[in-house]
């Protein structure tokens, strides 16, 4: 379980990543839509955050910007910064971005069987991972393999290196996928939604394993999901994100005690807690994610909101930071501002 965690012992010197105003556009013959619109937010060393919305909120593309892994075109970055320790990776070339990726930053994909090749034995993956950018003589290469495989609880490691995809299950495959990302120690580790195809029982382990490889590492993660459940266990801090931009920000603890912004809320109303269905009965958010050449002007979640006023369908919210040093966009806080 996640300790307590307290923004103020973070200097800005942590800051490992940090996303300003990045803009991402997709091409279509309709014309441009955007599923990313000006996000900003950083990571900070050794510290676990999630990006959380539905499906089609952006949070997948934004995953993928980080690594330059956005096939172009369609996508292009409009505008905005990437910057990892110091280096703008919107401006490096495919060679320098490849050097980085895999190597300081990895990423763990939701469906492992995909992320996997099926014709090479998962020891072969791990191996080519190690030897593209590490120099590892060629004797030492076969037990760092399993030595990786037996860091993320693997059974029998000498034994699985021998093995292809389809001969392990859904929960070893992700260990798998997990080892290979650990392959060269990365600084920061990306999860898009690592736990999604995986029963309940195999998802709390992954988690309980993320948890633990970041503690021992003094990893950073930044874990991709829709599911709270999983935010509860996993998070530092947590980065709210509906129709393309991050509505709300804060510490895990706070935005399950108190969330502000009208859609945080909502999410919260809709997740069944352990206690009698006569006590409390649970709510859901009306209407749909507004689709990417149909976002309303003003605020994107303004059809759906309870607390809608006639501002939010004439002006976009500002992200506004509040005096606990949490953000929220919407014009219910205005007058709450810190400065």
């Amino acid at each position: 379980m996640i300790q307590p965690y307290s923004l103020s012992k973070i200097v800005s010197n942590d800051i490992l990543l940090s996303v300003k105003g990045l803009e991402i556009e997709i091409r279509t013959n309709k014309g441009p839509v955007f599923p990313v619109r000006g996000i900003s937010f950083s990571v900070r060393k050794g510290e676990s955050v999630c990006l959380v919305g539905e499906s089609g909120c952006g949070k997948s593309v934004t995953a993928l910007s980080l690594l330059g892994l956005l096939p172009s075109p369609p996508f292009k970055i409009r505008k905005g910064e990437i910057v990892f320790e110091h280096i703008d990776l919107i401006g490096l070339t495919p060679g320098q971005l490849c050097s980085i990726r895999g190597n300081e930053m990895a990423m763990i994909f939701q469906e492992p069987m995909t992320a996997l090749n099926p014709v090479f034995t998962i020891g072969d993956q791990i191996a080519e991972a190690i030897t593209t950018h590490l120099k590892v003589p060629k004797k030492q290469v076969r037990k760092r393999v399993i030595e990786l495989l037996a860091q993320v609880g693997m059974p029998a490691p000498e034994e699985r290196i021998t093995t292809y995809p389809h001969q392990l299950s859904g929960g070893l495959r992700q260990r798998a996928i997990i080892a290979m990302s650990l392959a060269c120690q990365p600084k920061l580790l990306i999860a898009d939604e690592p736990t999604t195809a995986l029963d309940v029982t195999i998802q709390a382990q992954i988690l309980e394993l993320l948890n633990s490889l970041r503690e021992q590492h003094n990893l950073s993660l930044l874990l991709i999901t829709h599911n709270l459940g999983v935010v509860a266990q996993i998070a530092h801090r947590v980065l709210i994100m509906y129709a393309g931009k991050i509505v709300e920000e804060a510490l895990m603890g706070d935005l399950f005690d108190n969330p502000l912004h009208p859609y945080t809320q909502g999410l919260l109303d809709s997740v069944p807690y352990s206690i009698p269905a006569d006590v409390r009965r649970l709510t859901s958010i009306p209407g749909i994610v507004p689709d990417l050449d149909s976002i309303p002007s003003g605020c994107a979640f303004q059809d759906r909101c309870p607390k809608a006023m006639d501002i939010c369908r004439k002006i976009e919210p500002e992200n506004f930071r509040l005096k606990n040093g949490r953000r929220v966009s919407c014009h219910l806080f205005k007058s709450k501002l810190s400065c």
